[in-house]
C-alpha cells in the first residue's frame, strides 16, 4: 500500500476513490448523450425514454409492457406514462393479448411506423462525437462497461 492510496478492497477491486470517480464520469456521459440525443430529436417533438421505445418497437413490434420496462430499464409504471403520452400523439397503441387478458401489447400505429423513416439512426447521432478515439479503445470501453454493469448486478 502507498501512502497516497487507500488499501484495495477484498475483493481485489480498485480503490474506492476511483470506483467513485469512475460512476461519476458516466453519470456525466450519461447526461451528455441524453442531451445529444435530445438535440436531435426535439424538432419530432419525442423524449429520449420515446424514441427508445420507439427503437425497440421498430425493432421488434408489438412487446408487452413488461418487457419493454425491462428493455428501458424502468418501471412498469413508468412505461405505462410514456405509452399513455404517445398514444396520444397517435405513435403507438394497446393491444389486448389473445393469450392472456390481463396482459397488453404496446404496438405501432402508421404513424409511429413512419417516423423510422424521419428519425435520425443512432450512429448518426454519435457519429463523429469521440473524435481521437480508436474503435479498438471503444470496444474495450464497452467490455469493461459491461464487466462493471455485471459486478453491480444483484
Amino acid at each position: 500500500m502507498s501512502r497516497d492510496k487507500t488499501p484495495e478492497s477484498p475483493n481485489n477491486c480498485c480503490q474506492p476513490k476511483e470506483i467513485v470517480d469512475v460512476f461519476e464520469l458516466i453519470n456525466i456521459l450519461s447526461k451528455k448523450y441524453e442531451k445529444l440525443e435530445r438535440d436531435n430529436i426535439q424538432e419530432l417533438e419525442l423524449t429520449p425514454t420515446q424514441h427508445f421505445i420507439l427503437r425497440e418497437l421498430w425493432s421488434v413490434d408489438s412487446q408487452q409492457f413488461k418487457d419493454l420496462a425491462e428493455t428501458c430499464n424502468c418501471s412498469r409504471s413508468t412505461i405505462t406514462g410514456v405509452v399513455d403520452t404517445m398514444e396520444k400523439k397517435k405513435l403507438v397503441s394497446r393491444e389486448s393479448n389473445p393469450h392472456d387478458r390481463r396482459s397488453l401489447f404496446v404496438k405501432l400505429t402508421k404513424k409511429g411506423k413512419d417516423l423510422k423513416n424521419v428519425t435520425p439512426p443512432l450512429e448518426t447521432i454519435v457519429n463523429g462525437c469521440c473524435p481521437g478515439i480508436k474503435q479498438e479503445e471503444i470496444i474495450i470501453l464497452g467490455e469493461l462497461l459491461q464487466k462493471l454493469l455485471n459486478a453491480l448486478k444483484p
